[in-house]
């Protein structure tokens, strides 16, 4: 058993990486971004330690270190760290709003301090032959690695990280040109951090640690060593889980590697490289990759929002031309019935009627406020339909009582159709015997609009199997091949190359298919022009 001590700091980083903050999606499956999220914590966790475990060693064996003079080799990696740290401040300063994309910015700014840093002291100088004092180089340092600490620590601890504003970025730029004219004006009179003139004949030694190294090196370099660990950490916590917390909070650990390195191996902007330097490279190349995958990931996000603003603005199209396209039925189908209605009253009013007109004109004016009513009823029919309340409930029905209804219904239709039907129904099935009589009245009143007076009929009954098929065949003016699928639409209808008035705004058969659909079925058509169609659905049958 452990001691009490070391379980309880057990506890402590298995709930720091996330663990027991894992909460599944559903039963044993976790939340893939979590799982991301530990898989990097810990990576980065074992990085940390290797780092650590390198330092000691170079401490104690001559092998491991690495401190040595290649001032070709470090001015192309200053050029390259630099460029690097600045692709990266690009890429975070361009992420979106937010409490993520507030952090990013802080950590973005960071990286600028870093990157021209590197520029103005580590790559000009060498580049143009002049040659600063070794104190003034390593005072320099300092103030960009602690500057940039800053940044990268209020963007990444606290819970609820300022606004970067543009005031408070004009600030942090001012405040880091200041200090470092300040360091370059008064370098001569701080304290000495090395009491060499150089470090090149010490690094050729490989002297461990350094000679020459006051307290104030180790004071100073602690701060940003401090603030990268800092850093790092609220990386962990905070960013655990997204996408790009999990590269920051590798190269966090980079950077915090490099900067307890440099505390052993000071590397300063000049000609000498340490294992630091590789650190502070490692740390700018993961930058790239991280901010490539940014770019790609908010190229992809992008690209997804702009189809689904497109998708939404052509479901605007198409709402308006559906608007448009209600409000002209609409308008034709009532604009009939209360000319009508309005006609007959105004003669009803004269009182110079014969009991026959009287009696036609009550008739027609009951029969347009019935045609007004059916409209009205299946205006509120579809709003119910597309509401979450819709439901069908099946019970077992016998065929036999859904047909016969739906023919006593088709006998009172207008124009004397024939009506004939299946003699077959035996047998129940599974339907909601409202909904059904519904989509079946639907089906046979359209049959009888879209069909010659006289024209016939067919109720016809299908057994498949376990399913019952039923279809309403009419031998009226058929569907033109590319109205098919649009008379299943709201207000949907087939053209009239006739020129019929025929009532109707479309909603029947939309309203019907979404029975039909809720009965775990689909209302089907087929049609030839000139010879009528058939309109089918199937249903389940009880055993």
């Amino acid at each position: 058993m452990m001691p009490h001590a070391v379980t309880s700091w057990w506890d402590w980083l298995q709930r720091f990486g996330g663990r027991r903050r894992q909460r599944p999606l559903l039963s044993g499956t976790a939340v893939p971004g979590v799982a991301r999220g530990r898989f990097f914590w810990y990576f980065a966790l074992l990085l940390a330690l290797a780092l650590v475990a390198w330092a000691v060693a170079g401490l104690a064996f001559n092998r491991v270190r690495l401190a040595t003079v290649a001032l070709e080799t470090q001015v192309g990696m200053e050029a390259a760290s630099a460029l690097a740290r600045l692709f990266g401040a690009l890429v975070l300063a361009l992420s979106p709003a937010g409490q993520t994309g507030q952090r990013l910015r802080w950590v973005a700014g960071g990286l600028a301090v870093l990157g021209v840093g590197r520029l103005l002291f580590g790559y000009v100088p060498p580049l143009v032959g002049s040659e600063l004092r070794l104190n003034t180089l390593m005072y320099a340092a300092i103030v960009v690695w602690t500057m940039s600490g800053l940044l990268f620590v209020v963007g990444l601890v606290p819970a609820r990280p300022p606004r970067l504003t543009g005031m408070a970025g004009i600030m942090v730029a001012s405040a880091f040109i200041g200090l470092n004219l300040l360091c370059f004006s008064i370098a001569t009179m701080l304290p000495p951090l090395v009491r060499m003139s150089n470090l090149d004949t010490a690094a050729a030694r490989g002297d461990v640690p350094l000679p020459g190294l006051t307290a104030w090196h180790w004071t100073l370099s602690l701060v940003p060593l401090g603030l990268a660990i800092a850093a790092t950490l609220g990386t962990a916590v905070h960013l655990r889980g997204e996408p790009v917390g999990n590269w920051l909070l590798i190269a966090m650990t980079l950077l915090a590697g490099s900067q307890l390195h440099h505390l052993l191996w000071p590397a300063p902007y000049g000609p000498i490289l340490t294992s630091a330097n590789l650190l502070r490279l490692a740390f700018a190349v993961v930058v790239v990759v991280g901010g490539v995958l940014e770019l790609r990931r908010t190229a992809a996000e992008r690209a997804t929002l702009l189809a689904a603003e497109q998708e939404y603005s052509r479901r605007l199209v198409d709402l308006a031309r559906v608007k448009a396209d209600f409000t002209a039925m609409a308008a034709h189908e009532l604009g009939a019935p209360v000319a009508a209605i309005s006609g007959w009253a105004d003669v009803l009013a004269t009182g110079e009627l014969s009991p026959e007109q009287r009696d036609r004109a009550i008739a027609t004016i009951r029969a347009e406020t019935k045609a007004l009513n059916s409209l009205v009823a299946d205006v509120r029919t579809v709003i119910n339909a597309e509401g979450e309340e819709f439901a069908v409930f099946p019970v077992p029905v016998s065929l036999e009582e859904i047909v016969i209804e739906a023919v006593a219904f088709a006998r009172v239709l207008p124009d004397d159709h024939w009506i004939s039907w299946s003699y077959d129904l035996s047998g129940k099935v599974w339907a909601d015997p409202l909904r059904i009589g519904q989509v079946l009245r639907n089906l046979l009143s359209n049959a009888a609009k879209y069909s010659a007076p006289d024209a016939p009929i067919d109720i016809r009954v299908h057994r498949q199997g376990q399913r019952v098929r039923i279809e309403v065949v009419d031998a009226g003016y058929g569907i033109h091949p590319d109205d098919l699928t649009r008379v299943f639409e709201k207000f949907g209808r087939g053209r009239d190359t006739e020129g019929r008035r025929i009532q109707g705004v479309g909603l029947g058969l939309y309203l019907s298919q979404r029975i039909i659909l809720a009965h775990g079925s689909t209302l089907t058509v087929s049609s030839t022009p000139g010879e009528g169609s058939v309109f089918g659905f199937d249903l389940e049958a009880v055993p």
